[in-house]
């Protein structure tokens, strides 16, 4: 008897091992994958996620919402709750609507909704069905039975024990909503493709399905920072990076390439990757750049949409530096050599001069500092750095051994030592003279300017290349050209730093009222216009000759007077205007070009001053007019354009 006891226990255990028991908590390996899918998709995020106690009805709002797309939807509906027992300012309403609205979440007997609850199998499989696309008339059995048996025939609740009123653990909710990503929706039409929901809602993998941050271009990006211009890296996203070799032909692609932090080179160009749920999913590293000469600028310069690289043309990405290719100065021209980079699209972001062999090694020292290592390996090492504004236009960051403070807002040369760290040598400045220049004879004195010339224009607080041909013709004023350095059998210019070339830290300003002491004030208010701004400027002594109407020619500083530099006297002076247009006018026989940024004021009768257009001015001797004074950007033997007139009344 005792042998076939013993024989039929074995027997049963054996049964029973094969026999694989459903379970209310999936096994760590499973929700972990599941988890990581669903934070890659965007779906889940940590604060959303604890390993431990069951799944709450508000988090889960969330998650239902966020998985189908339904995120806009929420953030409509945020701020106003529709449950006593939700506040309009929890971070859960907007989900917790459009949940409701979606059909996917119901309210409770009571009526309220239960925020904190357990989410039960019941709610959480009507959920998930509801979101596949299934409605009351497609399932057999009512709710909630019928519902609890279409998650399980599609598998989703597949090894769950869980009864229809059972909290849903946190783990098990995650796996459920994974599966529910992956499975097909309900085919509205019977020749319909399968589609998962992932599929439905745009989160595969695709171009289309992408969405492109904005992108920043490296430089001196230090990786240790994990910040890249507007870009703060999550160190927990992948980097991918596309390559296009243009050496070759046809040029060699290498796409989605797995690369580091460390592995961002200058001149990369860096995307943030978003999904259709706008989540960031990666970082898109582009290195593809085109040199040559520019062959065209389409349609103009006014208003560039593509640019010819040796007579191949490029379109102008939505980020492109259109500074760099409009009519602003400095922009390259037609003939340039430079180097353009492009984005994932192909289009261009940003274009560079190119390096030449014989001014290479000049640059503008922008700014100068100590700083201590944090680095382990020298950790506390003071090192001196210097921010050298390059001939292509880039500014770039070395070390140097010894304090360059002596080298600020200096044009100098430099020599590398290593990758990072360079020596400077300090330039000896011209004695100020004034400087004949022939943009047309591209002639500088007697020099003829280098095919690569390179010009550096600076004012106190700007530095900036700059094109021969934006450079005023005719006589530079002594102390405007600081430095020509010469190169070639014929001494060509290939390397110029002016001062301030386009005037543009002064304004011209007209007095529209002038405060005098009065025993409670001991000092002179001038106010000032300038445009359409007003300034004001305060002095202990007066200024001799200064009346209201008069033109101050104020030096300025990010947008604020600095100080007086003279009164202007008018460079023409009539009492009637003969002839007027847009862009010219004619006063004693005398016809004058406008400056693009020319500003009329007119004096009334009071004394009283106002901004007027061009076309306020009246033609003829029956104007009324006591004077017509212009006032011009430089002299008219210089080619001097009206940059100012003011008109006085009778």
């Amino acid at each position: 008897m005792f042998k076939k006891i013993l024989a039929l226990t074995l027997a049963l255990i054996i049964a029973l091992s094969t026999i694989a028991f459903a379970a209310n908590t999936p096994s760590q390996t499973v929700w972990k994958d599941s988890l990581n899918e669903l934070k890659s998709l965007g779906v889940i995020t940590n604060s959303d996620f604890k390993t431990t106690g069951n799944m709450s009805r508000a988090i889960f709002s969330k998650i239902i919402v966020t998985a189908t797309g339904n995120n806009d939807m929420a953030k409509s509906l945020a701020g106003s709750s529709t449950f006593a027992d939700v506040s309009a300012q929890s971070a859960y309403c907007g989900y917790i609507n459009a949940a409701i609205k979606k059909g996917y979440m119901s309210a409770l007997a009571d009526g309220s909704f239960r925020p904190n609850n357990a989410l039960t199998m019941a709610q959480i499989c009507t959920a998930v069905i509801r979101a596949l696309g299934y409605t009351d008339s497609d399932i057999a059995g009512g709710w909630p039975g019928g519902y609890i048996e279409k998650a399980t025939n599609l598998g989703i609740t597949k090894d769950f024990a869980l009864k229809s009123g059972d909290s849903v653990p946190i783990t098990t909710a995650i796996v459920i909503v994974d599966r529910m990503m992956n499975t097909y929706i309900k085919r509205v039409n019977s020749g319909d493709e399968d589609k998962t929901l992932k599929d439905s809602i745009g989160l595969v993998d695709d171009q289309s399905n992408l969405t492109y941050g904005k992108p920043e271009i490296a430089f001196n990006f230090r990786p240790s920072t994990k910040k890249l211009g507007s870009i703060t890296f999550n160190t927990s996203l992948p980097i991918l990076k596309n390559t296009v070799n243009n050496s070759v032909t046809p040029a060699a692609n290498t796409v989605g390439e797995s690369i580091t932090i460390n592995d961002i080179k200058d001149k990369d160009v860096v995307y943030p990757v978003y999904n259709k749920l706008n989540i960031l999913i990666y970082y898109l590293v582009v290195d593809n750049k085109v040199d040559g000469q520019i062959t065209s600028i389409l349609p103009s310069k006014y208003a560039p949409k593509s640019i010819k690289i040796n007579s191949i043309e490029y379109q102008l990405g939505d980020y492109a530096n259109l500074s760099r290719f409009n009519s602003s100065k400095g922009a390259f021209k037609v003939g340039d050599t430079v180097s353009v980079v492009l984005g994932y699209d192909g289009k261009i972001i940003e274009g560079y001069y190119t390096d030449n062999s014989d001014n290479k090694d000049y640059a503008f020292v922008q700014n100068t500092s100590t700083v201590v290592s944090k680095d382990a390996a020298d950790y506390g090492k003071l090192y001196y750095t210097v921010d050298l504004m390059l001939i292509d236009g880039t500014t770039k960051t070395f070390k140097v051994k010894e304090d360059p403070g002596q080298y600020k807002w200096r044009l100098v040369k430099y020599s590398a030592v290593t990758d990072d760290t360079i020596t400077l040598m300090s330039l000896n400045y011209m004695t100020p003279t004034e400087v004949m220049f022939d943009k047309y004879e591209k002639k500088i004195n007697q020099s003829y300017a280098a095919d690569n010339i390179k010009i550096f224009n600076y004012t106190d607080s700007t530095v900036r290349l700059v094109n021969i041909n934006d450079i005023p013709n005719g006589i530079l004023r002594a102390g405007k050209v600081q430095y020509i350095g010469n190169s070639g059998d014929f001494s060509d210019v290939n390397i110029m730093l002016i001062n301030d070339v386009f005037e543009e830290q002064y304004k011209n300003c007209v007095v529209q009222k002038i405060q005098v002491p009065d025993g409670r004030v001991n000092s002179y208010t001038y106010t000032l216009l300038s445009g359409s701004n007003k300034y004001t400027y305060t002095t202990q002594a007066e200024i001799p000759g200064a009346t209201v109407g008069a033109i101050f020619k104020m030096k300025m500083y990010n947008n604020s007077i600095n100080s007086f530099v003279q009164i202007k006297d008018p460079d023409a002076l009539g009492w009637f205007v003969q002839a007027l247009d847009s862009k010219r006018i004619m006063i004693n026989n005398w016809v004058y070009m406008f400056n693009p940024e020319m500003t009329v004021y007119l004096v009334d009768y009071a004394g009283d001053i106002s901004v007027k257009k061009v076309a306020d001015i009246v033609t003829g001797t029956n104007a009324a007019y006591t004077s017509v004074k212009l006032y011009c950007d430089r002299p008219l033997n210089n080619g001097g354009k009206v940059q100012t007139i003011v008109i006085s009344m009778k």
